[in-house]
């Protein structure tokens, strides 16, 4: 690897308002590395990011490229000095192909304007046989997995040869599998002199494919090294100003009576036959791979898919799940996996959205109070410690964390006894994390029942009472805790269903 800086932000600065998002940054990219760029959500990453692709001009500062200082002032400047990005939520047409979604926005075409439909798909053709991709230029999106979406978006990029690619978040959806791809991409286009700004929540991750790491802070550099001189350790303490004594801050709670029971669950293909209890003050993980129906008993259980079979018991009373409505009278509430599009209204402002489920505890007559809505909103943005402007910053101006927290403020007004977080330390700092882990663990001392699905074994063993883990649509196997290792909650959710069926005939 060349010591020649590709590229260099020399005291970068940015504000929005009073908010000083940017303050004086520093950074220097050398060419052909993976550098990691690292952050508590709000540190600003993603404010640097898009001043340096164009969609944010800087207030104050220079960017340098290739030893030149570059006035970037759009995205279509940054693509020309050869700055593209890849962004954790790809906006993609479903039923256009590969090759439309690759060149959408920038298609070949004559001087008439009729595209070059031959040219374009191979182009984008060749740039799938480089990276090794297992589908053609031709099929629909709506055929492909995440993770080939995925690589989709890498080779839309590549089409404007690009000198530094910018990964947002890359991994947030992909499977195992499809990250070790990702990975072996990423390691072609390095080879090949692509300089990579790798922006990722997951440690292990950073420590498996970068050369160096930047971390941010409080709007400022707080230093720069090379990924083999430092631990996890030192970059957690880096990211949140302090040293990270107890990422897991679990407090033993009283557990107490059945609050849910759940017989030969059916729904769909994939729910078939989950049987689970919880009891109050316990949190009952739910390990298992990705497509083993986590996600869909829950969805079932909250009324969202339709159940087909078996009983649910809340609170000692039959429970027939019909609609999310009626989950929500009978105390279930529902953080979503995803965020964005199933657990904010973006547009709306903070307090409109904590707002959503408490119209009833704020409203008289229908019409609802603001100054109880002032004061409740406030008291959740405290206790949660969302990082805003004010009350009134709408939601999509937020971080990934502070989003997440917003959904997860929301349940936290009115009667619910029942929550279940589906993946809610996804695409979330190792702060915020901990934040969410607090939560959980407060309903559980205030006698509530904590559902929580997740696909990082270690913080199902480091927040759980109990780990139920599923495979192929039922539970296979459950686990105190304490009893459990990562290698017990993996083996389970990979040949659990052969296993259990084994253990069955003996």
């Amino acid at each position: 690897m060349t010591n020649h800086i590709l590229l260099e932000c020399k005291d970068i600065c940015k504000s929005f308002g009073n908010n000083k998002v940017l303050r004086d940054i520093n950074l220097q990219i050398k060419r052909g590395e993976v550098h990691a760029l690292l952050g508590s959500n709000g540190a600003g990453k993603s404010t640097l990011i898009k001043i340096i692709t164009g969609v944010y001009p800087k207030d104050s500062g220079e960017i340098w490229i290739d030893g030149e200082a570059a006035d970037i002032k759009s995205v279509q400047d940054a693509e020309k000095l050869g700055i593209a990005v890849i962004h954790q939520d790809q906006q993609m047409v479903p039923l256009f192909d590969v090759t439309r979604n690759a060149f959408l926005g920038s298609e070949i075409t004559n001087s008439a304007g009729i595209m070059n439909l031959k040219e374009m798909r191979r182009q984008v053709q060749e740039k799938l046989e480089y990276i090794q991709a297992d589908f053609e230029a031709d099929c629909l999106i709506t055929s492909l997995s995440v993770g080939q979406r995925e690589q989709v978006a890498i080779v839309s990029a590549l089409l404007k040869d690009p000198k530094i690619l910018i990964l947002d978040e890359p991994t947030a959806s992909l499977s195992s599998k499809e990250i070790t791809r990702l990975f072996e991409i990423i390691q072609l286009l390095k080879k090949s002199g692509v300089t990579i700004i790798y922006i990722s929540h997951h440690l292990d991750e950073i420590f498996r494919i970068t050369d160096r790491i930047t971390v941010l802070r409080d709007s400022r550099v707080q230093g720069t090294m090379a990924t083999e001189d430092v631990d996890s350790k030192k970059i957690v303490s880096m990211m949140i100003g302090r040293e990270l004594k107890e990422f897991y801050p679990k407090e033993p709670a009283e557990i107490g009576r059945k609050i849910l029971e759940i017989h030969d669950l059916h729904s769909g293909k994939m729910v078939n036959g989950v049987s689970l209890s919880l009891r109050a003050g316990e949190i009952l993980g739910l390990a298992g791979l990705v497509g083993a129906g986590r996600t869909e008993t829950m969805l079932a259980l909250y009324g969202a898919r339709k159940v087909t079979g078996g009983t649910v018991v809340v609170d000692g009373k039959p429970y027939r799940p019909v609609s999310p409505l009626d989950a929500g009278r009978h105390g279930i509430a529902f953080i979503p996996e995803d965020r964005r599009n199933e657990g904010i209204v973006a547009p709306m402002s903070i307090r409109e959205n904590l707002s959503l489920s408490a119209v009833k505890l704020w409203a008289k007559h229908g019409i609802i109070s603001r100054k109880a809505e002032k004061q409740g909103s406030d008291a959740i943005m405290k206790a949660l410690d969302i990082v805003c402007t004010d009350r009134n910053q709408a939601v999509s101006e937020l971080s990934g964390g502070n989003q997440q927290k917003v959904v997860i403020g929301r349940w936290l007004i009115g009667q619910y006894k029942i929550f279940v977080f589906d993946q809610p330390t996804t695409g979330v700092d190792v702060g915020a994390k901990t934040e969410i882990y607090r939560q959980m663990i407060k309903l559980a001392k205030d006698g509530c029942g904590i559902l929580f699905l997740s696909s990082e074994n270690e913080e199902l063993l480091g927040i759980c009472d109990r780990i139920a883990v599923m495979n192929k649509g039922k539970i296979v196997k459950e686990f105190e805790s304490s009893s459990a290792t990562e290698q017990d909650l993996l083996y389970w959710s990979t040949v659990g269903e052969e296993q259990e069926q084994h253990e069955k005939k003996e």
